[in-house]
């Protein structure tokens, strides 16, 4: 950008509290905000966190050298029977409004945000994720006071996707209906967000394909940047460590790890005893504990650093078999120098060639190369081919910058 343009202003919305950066939705965002500030943009945050999460503003500010962070925490219960309680208040007097969106519809929430957007002039608001729409919606439709506003959709993946698979594997009748009731909400609301929007920026090539398929909304591919200056040294501690991260309460993680554990492990381990599983992730991990006695079984939980996570790895493994957008442990593999092991569905959204990474999909094909894979030279060879590709399709310094110029080009 030349030094007399003016800067692009924008509030960017972002629903929970980013650091420490500890899962792919949290590295995503963190990413693109300092590489999209460092591209020359003027960024102020606007953060609607839960009541129980910690804030450090100074932090971001430092952090992603952004102007201004405003908070406005959401009147959402951390856990228990209070979250419980509040959402069934919700289904009885929200009951259009989707579950999990009804605590950025709060009327005090609306109030707040409003005045922090009209406070100040923005060229663009970004919602960081489909649930923050919520914040600017008033009877299924945009605010009146943001008509005018220039809305940036950030679509990590699409939503709907998720309620879909959920209602469709239930098996209760009445867990079923309500879930599907709920996946028609998010239908509807992530709908009209898409076309309220002025335009929309896709984390997969193949979310956007969909998108452009029920809107005319502009739509580009901004893709999840990672730095890939700074890979491990190869892994040459002795034997064979898989590694498994991702938040471990997000379903289609959840389900991928636990399919693993049931179906594959169990005749991996019976045939390479000394292989090792290790388990990184935040969130809810105590579905994960009663696995732990399991032959080679390492539950690591939450890492202070990402690097802690993979360093004493060989590979990584994505057994995911649904869900949309691009996941951040993909790349992130490639970005620290680990050999991956994948699922088609789980690479999707990377544009990886077939060489890039090994497939699994049947559990007889994950049996068997969980049960004999090595971390040859051939095998190391092939990554750092791999690696370069990834590199030049993914590095968050080249993704800041488009991202800021199409902003510009449409502005």
């Amino acid at each position: 950008m030349q030094h007399n343009q003016t800067p692009l202003k924008i509030l960017w919305m972002i629903p929970k509290w980013t650091f420490p950066v500890t899962d792919g939705a949290r590295v995503a965002t963190d990413s693109l905000i300092r590489n999209t500030v460092a591209a020359g943009a003027d960024v102020d945050v606007l953060c609607l966190p839960q009541l129980a999460e910690k804030t450090e503003p100074e932090l971001m500010k430092k952090s992603w050298a952004v102007k201004n962070v405003f908070i406005v925490p959401r009147p959402l219960p951390e856990s228990g029977l209070p979250k419980k309680l509040y959402y069934l208040r919700q289904f009885l007097f929200k009951t259009f409004t989707p579950l999990t969106f009804s605590s950025f519809s709060d009327k005090g929430l609306q109030e707040k945000v409003r005045s922090i957007i009209e406070s100040q002039k923005y060229d663009y608001i970004l919602l960081d994720g489909l649930h923050l729409g919520a914040a600017l919606m008033s009877k299924g439709a945009l605010h009146p006071s943001f008509k005018t506003s220039r809305v940036i959709y950030r679509a990590h993946n699409l939503e709907v996707d998720l309620w879909k698979k959920a209602y469709k594997e239930k098996k209760s009748p009445l867990l079923k209906l309500i879930l599907y009731f709920q996946s028609k909400l998010v239908e509807k609301f992530e709908k009209a967000i898409i076309d309220y929007s002025y335009a929309i920026a896709a984390i997969a090539q193949e979310d956007m394909v969909e998108i452009k398929k029920i809107t005319t909304t502009k739509c580009e591919l901004i893709p999840l940047g990672l730095n890939f200056d700074r890979p491990l040294e190869a892994c040459l501690i002795p034997g064979v460590k898989f590694l498994f991260i991702g938040r471990l309460d997000w379903p289609p993680n959840r389900d991928a790890l636990e399919w693993v554990l049931k179906e594959v492990w169990p005749s991996v381990i019976s045939n390479r005893p000394e292989a090792v599983l290790k388990i990184v992730g935040s969130g809810n991990i105590e579905w994960v504990k009663k696995y732990q006695h399991l032959k080679g079984i390492e539950v690591a939980g939450f890492v202070k650093t990402i690097k802690d996570a993979y360093e004493d790895c060989h590979f990584t493994i994505v057994p995911i078999t649904y869900g949309s957008g691009t996941r951040i442990k993909v790349v992130e593999a490639f970005a620290l120098g680990r050999r991956l092991i994948s699922t088609k569905m789980g690479v999707q959204g990377a544009d990886l060639a077939e060489s890039d990474y090994i497939n699994a999909e049947t559990k007889e094909e994950w049996i068997k190369i969980l049960s004999s894979i090595q971390l040859d030279k051939v095998q190391q060879d092939q990554l750092n081919l791999s690696r370069a590709v990834v590199a030049a399709k993914f590095d968050e310094k080249n993704i800041g910058t488009k991202f800021y110029n199409w902003l510009k080009a449409i502005s």
